[in-house]
């Protein structure tokens, strides 16, 4: 069975609010991870790759 994550970012100029969320019909949505990071693209690619 596949899943879906959706990714959130609040960006600014001196940081990234990163928010990895799995939308579940009937249920509340299961949120796994929030981090905020420096504003660096690698920064998002290990968020993505941890999770």
């Amino acid at each position: 069975m596949k899943r879906i994550l959706k990714i959130g970012m609040d960006v600014h100029t001196t940081n990234y609010t990163l928010c990895a969320m799995e939308p579940i019909i009937g249920e509340d949505d299961r949120v796994f991870a929030t981090i905020k990071v420096t504003p660096d693209y690698r920064n998002i690619l290990m968020f993505i790759e941890n999770l």
